[in-house]
């Protein structure tokens, strides 16, 4: 990222929008680039008329901007993942007033091109959801399968454990569904012994 602002090195703002920047950033490994080159293959394919992706307008420096990008402590809110679409598309009445509130507010941190068909927008939610602090932890928790209190207990000791409506039960029980909607080929689960048990697929990386 490269910023063409003229700014002093110890501009007050400025050290905020790294601190931000930083702690809402993950690293990037062969999982997440697997899952945007499929999600640039099918924009390119269904979508060619939006690749290059329009720059976003200039970053101003303030309080709107620091907030907008304060993403380490997100979780999905929307509890039924296949009504995000419906959202995107502008057919929010056919959502309850609860469903259309927490879907716009999880769409609200998807930097979304227009018009994207069903297909190509899950691909794309799935690659930018791999990119979440909260989300790339709890993925890498996976590794190795989990029971559902090994995940909460995490969620537990992240960030989004400071959130005001935080239940630890609710909110893994609506980022599995996410998981397992946007990223199918992903992650396994089973419920052995009446308790489940979540994991992510064998694969080389």
């Amino acid at each position: 990222m490269e910023l063409l602002v003229p700014l002093p090195a110890n501009n007050a703002q400025l050290l905020d929008f790294e601190k931000e920047l930083f702690a809402s950033s993950v690293q990037v490994d062969q999982a997440i680039f697997a899952q945007m080159q499929l999600a640039v293959q099918l924009l390119g394919e269904q979508c060619p008329q939006i690749l290059p992706l329009e720059a976003s307008p200039q970053l101003e420096f303030g309080e709107e901007s620091q907030e907008a990008i304060a993403t380490d402590a997100w979780l999905p809110t929307l509890r039924n993942p296949e009504d995000l679409y419906l959202a995107y598309r502008g057919c929010s009445e056919e959502l309850s007033t609860a469903s259309r509130e927490a879907a716009l507010l999880d769409l609200d941190v998807f930097p979304m091109p227009p018009d994207l068909p069903k297909a190509a927008f899950q691909v794309y939610v799935g690659s930018l959801l791999l990119q979440k602090p909260i989300v790339r932890q709890v993925d890498l928790l996976l590794s190795t399968p989990q029971r559902f209190g090994a995940v909460t207990d995490l969620l537990s000791s992240l960030a989004c454990s400071q959130s005001p409506n935080f239940d630890a039960d609710r909110d893994w029980q609506t980022l599995m569904r996410w998981l397992r909607y946007f990223l199918p080929n992903r992650y396994t689960l089973s419920v052995p012994n009446h308790s489940e048990v979540f994991g992510r697929v064998k694969s080389d990386f």
